[in-house]
């Protein structure tokens, strides 16, 4: 039999979530050339909550009770309806003698008739026929496995009265095993409720994802670039159980590639407060116009198309920053929650935005609290350095280049390399000071000439560096990198750096990739 193509009746309200691996890392910064790197995954599997079953005597029931099944939810342990989803079931029962008794059988998942007050039912069904995806064998058995993308089932309520486009809670599902005869209509969403040919349901644990934002947004073509023209965002799907942020949402452009500018920007749509601190979005959804001046954009170049929220940090001088800014780089002053390459050509179906899969990578220090909290020096970090080099062999000098480093000084090899790579030649007055306290900005400039010196592009996002600021291109390319992070949108060159923190920023200065220290698959 031909497989039956996947059909649905819902809202396309779903978005894309994203999930994270944990991994797991020990580092000890060192006073000597000592230095320890191990990894170890550690899986984060998401928790679920199973919602409320649906626990309603059957109205009719046409067909026997003998097939049966279970349901395998993969890694996580539910079937979210804001991402993408591969669910098994696997059953016995549907053997041939069976389905030609009672017709052809169809896996379906569908929503409860039974649901909160003040919401309307959701109309929401999936039907999956006999064929590839749902073969089943001579015995009977059989093992299916059910492909559920973004957006193939309705996450929320709509309620009866109240806000439009607001959604309530998370809709509740079930799946099931229905028969169709020959020549049979397909069945309504009312013929499940009424159990009319369903041989077997039960609930299918379902819910979005409490921990993530994910969205999905179209547009309409750009216009001549040469002329002044306003693009519309229809952005829907921003939910998720706490929003980043205080203020609200905003669309950015920007040209593609790490630290460049935002170029554009939409105004803020804003947060309303749900009671307890909990803050939302009207409808879960982001309509904003960016109004793009004549010439601003390229055709021959490649944009991106990003969703920042503003978290409204304080600046030194008390004044209230909202991120982003045009001509600023959106990183430390907000949160990003959803990017996508900006096409000329327009969107005309809603897309899902997306986020890179990050591994974030945790440090679990050997040093103590007090030792934490004790002035690194320039000795260590040339030390830490070396080490993250892989301690290559250096021709060590008979005789120190500084008066105040001794030839069997234990880092005297760590010492000459940096003056070798041009990290560091020591201070003004000729010695090294291996025992001094070292700045942000002296971690900044010494890793980004650990890195080789790369080229470096955009514009600082801090209200204390400028161009003219010492270091300006060692900082822009560190906090690019995630190696020194600031939070409350100022870098504070001239903070001495204690040894906990020289610890966090050498490890991610060994595990950087070009968005803050994440690796992205």
């Amino acid at each position: 039999m031909s497989p039956l193509p996947s059909s649905k009746f819902s809202f396309r309200r779903a978005t894309q979530g994203y999930c994270a691996l944990m991994l797991a890392g020990t580092m000890v910064l060192p006073m000597t050339p000592t230095l320890a790197q191990d990894t170890v995954p550690v899986t984060n599997n998401s928790v679920a909550n199973a919602p409320v079953t649906d626990t309603a005597s059957p109205v009719s029931q046409d067909v026997t009770d003998g097939p049966s099944f279970t349901i395998d939810y993969g890694e996580g342990a539910a079937l979210y309806t804001d991402e993408y989803n591969e669910i098994t079931v696997r059953g016995t029962g549907l053997t041939k003698e069976w389905r030609e008794q009672h017709g052809e059988a169809v896996l379906y998942i569908a929503a409860t008739e039974h649901h909160p007050d003040n919401v309307e039912p959701s109309r929401s069904v999936l039907f999956f026929g006999e064929g590839w995806r749902f073969p089943i064998a001579d015995d009977g058995t059989f093992e299916a496995k059910l492909t559920i993308r973004y957006g193939d089932l309705e996450s929320f309520y709509t309620p009866a009265y109240g806000v439009p486009y607001f959604r309530g809670e998370d809709v509740r599902y079930e799946i099931g095993i229905l028969t169709v005869g020959e020549d049979q209509p397909w069945p309504t969403i009312e013929d499940i409720w009424a159990r009319k040919n369903v041989a077997i349901h039960k609930p299918i644990y379902t819910r979005r994802h409490p921990e993530i934002i994910g969205a999905h947004w179209r547009y309409d073509a750009l216009k001549d670039t040469t002329k002044d023209q306003e693009l519309m965002i229809e952005g829907e799907g921003f939910s998720a159980y706490e929003l980043p942020g205080r203020e609200g949402v905003m669309y950015t452009i920007r040209e593609k590639g790490t630290g460049t500018p935002v170029l554009l920007m939409s105004e803020m749509e804003r947060y309303y407060d749900r009671g307890h601190g909990t803050l939302q979005l009207w409808g879960n959804a982001v309509y904003r116009t960016i109004k793009i001046p004549a010439n601003t954009l390229d055709p021959s170049k490649q944009y991106v198309l990003e969703a920042w929220s503003d978290y409204g940090y304080v600046s030194q001088t008390d004044k209230t920053l909202i991120t982003p800014m045009v001509g600023y780089a959106p990183e430390h002053r907000g949160v990003l929650i959803g990017r996508q390459d900006l096409k000329f050509e327009g969107l005309e179906e809603f897309t899902n935005v997306s986020l890179p899969k990050p591994k974030y990578k945790h440090l679990f220090s050997k040093l103590s609290d007090e030792e934490q909290q004790q002035h690194a020096t320039r000795g260590e970090l040339a030390a830490a350095l070396y080490l993250q080099a892989g301690a290559p062999k250096v021709n060590l000098p008979a005789v120190s280049p500084w008066p105040d480093v001794k030839t069997d000084d234990p880092n005297y090899a760590a010492y000459i390399w940096v003056r070798e790579k041009s990290i560091s030649y020591g201070w003004s007055d000729g010695k090294f000071h291996a025992d001094a306290g070292i700045s942000r900005a002296t971690v900044a400039a010494f890793t980004y000439r650990a890195a080789g010196s790369p080229a470096v592009s955009g514009v600082s996002s801090f209200t204390d560096v400028n161009p003219s600021s010492a270091f300006y291109r060692e900082i822009l390319w560190s906090t690019q990198h995630g190696v020194i992070n600031p939070q409350r949108g100022i870098f504070e060159a001239t903070t001495m750096v204690n040894r906990g923190e020289l610890e966090q920023m050498m490890f991610i200065f060994q595990n950087r990739t070009d968005y803050g220290g994440l690796v992205l698959v």
